[in-house]
């Protein structure tokens, strides 16, 4: 009995061992493998339909071959398979990367798009229906002043007095003509008037400190002779007929809504101006925070601009100082600024026909450009106070800047000048973004820039810093000094570091932040310098 049951009990740990191993090998099998063993197992024991199982199998190789979705179940099982503390792949790192890049990119393109949709000012909307109305009411009061004869320069100063019933002079640079300079003044009602600069282009931006809209008056042609070039007599014509305008526009119906004032275009004093400002009680136009510029010029044909090469003298030593000889001609010192200021009256118009054919030719070109002034305009002292004292308003703005984009977008070579053009099919941003780079590199004195390649640039570069127009006639940097390239070199940089470091968002840095347009902020001293120009020479 003892024997018996000792086998039996052998028979047991028998079965039970063969059974835990074939349930064993049952779960290493692959899926497939044990639906087909269970299926025949239940075919054999229960008599199963094999129609149904079949079914049932072709559904489940189905749902194995289904595509995942990308970073779902596929990311799941990517985690699944690397091995704990592995380390992030570069491949994964720079995905990360591109996707916060892209996202930063859009978020800057979408908020310059709304910063330009609220700063931007354009004519004929609904906001500046009644700064339109005034522009044309001025243009109609322009061109219908009545002329008058010639006369002697004292007699056109106590004209311009009797007129205006007060004391004020005629703004006449610096020297004042001689009471018995022998020239002949005459006015006349200007043959062209019309709107130009950023207003006409469409790319005049609201800032901090307002908004202008220039309009250019050009004077008859018959108020000039030949030779009028030559010390300051074309200069002291153009100051008479800037006062005649400011008399005339006092004694009109604009003068109601206007205050009529005298200002400086480019801080130069060579080349004054009459400004319009809206009066306090013309609430619309006082809300806009704008003032209208007129400023006069002459036809491209009035006088010889051959003559105002930038090597040629046109101011004599005998005219500056009494008993002064002037020896020869061609070894008087050039006077490089003098010309260019004449110069730049008659090529105002030709200049803005230029933007305008390259605003044709690129479609985000204004925006590009109003996004310069607005930058500009946040990163300039220029015209600012400090303390009691007004700085003085920097010669480089937002035309010079508007340039620099036409050159980079239309230039066919570099000219010596080395970096990458701009595509005309660029984004506002992305021209923008261009433009910065250059100036963040690029030294004017040491690289002069032209438009095209036509000419010989060395004699505009004779001065210093050259950005030589398209006609080749005049250099638009003429009479900006070195230290206000320099200030724009250096905040050209710092917004190039902003736009490339894509760690941190750089939009309030670059068109919000004011910080840089406190002079207090930016410079350590601050000095200003007393002369007194008189006991130096003895001028006329």
């Amino acid at each position: 009995m003892a024997g018996r049951s000792a086998t039996k009990r052998k028979q047991a740990s028998a079965e039970l061992a063969a059974t835990h191993n074939k349930a064993k090998h049952s779960k290493l099998k692959p899926v497939e493998q044990q639906a087909v063993d269970e299926h025949s197992d239940s075919d054999e024991s229960m008599g199963v339909s094999d129609s149904n199982d079949e079914g049932m199998s072709d559904e489940m190789d189905e749902a194995e071959d289904e595509p995942k979705l990308a970073g779902e179940n596929g990311a799941t099982a990517k985690s699944s398979e690397r091995k704990s503390g592995q380390p992030v792949t570069n491949a994964e790192i720079m995905a990360l990367n591109e996707a916060s890049l892209l996202f930063k990119t859009n978020l800057f393109k979408l908020q310059v798009d709304e910063l330009l949709n609220e700063t931007v000012v354009a004519s004929g909307s609904k906001a500046t229906r009644e700064l339109d109305a005034a522009l044309k009411q001025i243009r109609d009061t322009l061109v219908a002043m009545e002329s008058t004869n010639e006369m002697s320069v004292e007699a056109a100063v106590n004209h311009v007095r009797k007129l205006s019933k007060s004391e004020f002079s005629v703004p006449f640079p610096d020297p004042s003509p001689p009471a018995d300079l022998p020239i002949k003044m005459a006015f006349g009602a200007p043959d062209v008037v019309n709107i130009v600069g950023s207003y006409a282009l469409g790319m005049t931006v609201r800032t901090g400190q307002g908004f202008s809209v220039d309009m250019m008056a050009q004077m008859p042609p018959h108020l000039f002779q030949e030779r009028d070039h030559l010390n300051f007599r074309y200069f002291y014509k153009r100051a008479f007929f800037v006062a005649m305008v400011r008399v005339f526009l006092q004694k009109s119906a604009v003068h109601d809504a206007f205050d009529v004032d005298f200002d400086l275009l480019r801080s130069d004093t060579r080349l004054p101006v009459v400004v319009l400002r809206p009066k306090p009680d013309m609430r619309r136009l006082a809300k806009l925070n704008c003032s209208i510029r007129i400023i006069p010029t002459i036809a491209p044909d009035t006088l010889p601009l051959k003559r105002l090469a930038p090597s040629r003298n046109h101011i004599r030593f005998s005219f500056i100082a009494r008993g002064a000889s002037d020896g020869e001609v061609d070894n008087l010192p050039p006077t490089p600024q003098y010309n260019a200021a004449l110069v730049s009256d008659a090529l105002l118009t030709t200049h803005i026909t230029y933007l305008h054919e390259t605003k044709d030719l690129c479609p985000e070109f204004a925006r590009a450009a109003a996004l310069l002034r607005i930058w500009h305009s946040q990163h300039t002292s220029s015209g600012r106070s400090v303390g009691s004292q007004q700085l003085m308003k920097s010669r480089v703005n937002g035309f010079i800047l508007t340039m620099v984009l036409a050159w980079l977008v239309r230039s066919s070579n570099s000219g010596g000048v080395s970096g990458a053009r701009l595509s005309a099919t660029m984004s506002a941003h992305q021209l923008f973004k261009g433009t910065i780079e250059f100036l963040a590199t690029h030294d004017f004195a040491a690289s002069p820039v032209q438009f095209g390649n036509t000419m010989d640039i060395a004699e505009f570069a004779q001065s210093g810093a050259a950005l030589v127009d398209p006609t080749a006639s005049v250099n638009l940097l003429a009479g900006v000094v070195p230290w206000e390239l320099a200030e724009l070199r250096m905040q050209a940089q710092r917004t190039a570091r902003d736009l490339n470091h894509h760690s941190a968002p750089c939009f309030g840095s670059v068109f919000l932040s004011t910080a840089l347009s406190d002079v207090v902020s930016k410079y350590d001293h601050i000095l200003r310098v007393e002369a007194d120009l008189e006991a130096l020479l003895t001028t006329r």
